[in-house]
């Protein structure tokens, strides 16, 4: 088995405002191999990057997909964090990180709906950058996951698992012809993890963030742990590494 990806959730969240610029950086610090992020759509059609659909968490009304991105980003993507962030664009992440760090996109959806056409943008954009291989494509809605797939066979896509509604995993992996699944921490044992193996499909399990959690996700064998704290779990699977 190779070394557990260490998986920055939106950045090295934990220490850094979430979904921004400086967690992105700080997380390539602290050599995580792979950063979470997430994916909406603009009213004008332009990728950006926060978790929520809504606005309601940066003092706005409505959602995302009510505003221009121009109008986006006059918000604070930070509030709170003493120092205004922009919300990123996936241009920005793209142009700033693309060459030097492999991205899980999460493509969100909105309040009411799905956005319309955000699949097609997204694998264009990382397409005319020759970034798709680079790239790992998850989202919760499988009707997500099936547009990504005939837009592109070649697309690496991950179906996330809610504790909320954990049945068929491995199945609706299949459908879609998925590399991984990317289930809650609950939800994860080595049974779960030898059978995805078994199907060739690897575990990336979120959102670990204390040691002990991650230390019996690394017991049970998953190819991966999804955590706000990268430098902790990157400590961890060093020190399995080197005992």
């Amino acid at each position: 088995m190779s070394r557990p990806l260490v998986i920055a959730h939106r950045g090295a969240s934990g220490e850094r405002p979430e979904n921004t610029l400086p967690a992105f950086e700080r997380a390539i610090e602290q050599s995580a191999d792979m950063i979470e992020t997430d994916l909406h759509l603009s009213r004008d059609g332009v990728v950006v990057i926060h978790h929520d659909a809504a606005l309601d968490r940066l003092g706005a009304i409505g959602e995302i997909r009510d505003r221009t991105a121009a109008e986006l980003s006059m918000l604070d993507a930070a509030p709170g964090a003493g120092t205004a962030e922009r919300m990123p664009t996936l241009l920005d992440l793209l142009d700033r990180f693309g060459s030097r760090m492999e991205f899980n996109l999460e493509l969100k959806v909105g309040v009411a709906a799905p956005y319309e056409g955000l699949e097609g943008i997204v694998v264009e954009e990382l397409e005319a950058r020759g970034l798709l291989s680079r790239m790992l494509l998850s989202c919760f809605d499988d009707a997500v996951l099936g547009r990504l797939r005939a837009r592109s066979p070649n697309a690496r896509l991950a179906v996330l698992v809610s504790p909320r509604d954990p049945a068929s995993i491995l199945e609706r992996a299949k459908r879609v012809g998925a590399e991984s699944i990317n289930p809650h921490c609950f939800l994860v044992d080595a049974e779960l993890v030898r059978t995805a193996h078994r199907a060739g499909i690897a575990v990336y399990p979120y959102t670990a963030n204390e040691s002990p959690e991650m230390e019996r996700l690394l017991d049970c064998g998953v190819d991966g742990v999804i955590t706000n704290y990268p430098k902790r779990l990157r400590e961890l699977v060093d020190a399995r590494e080197n005992a």
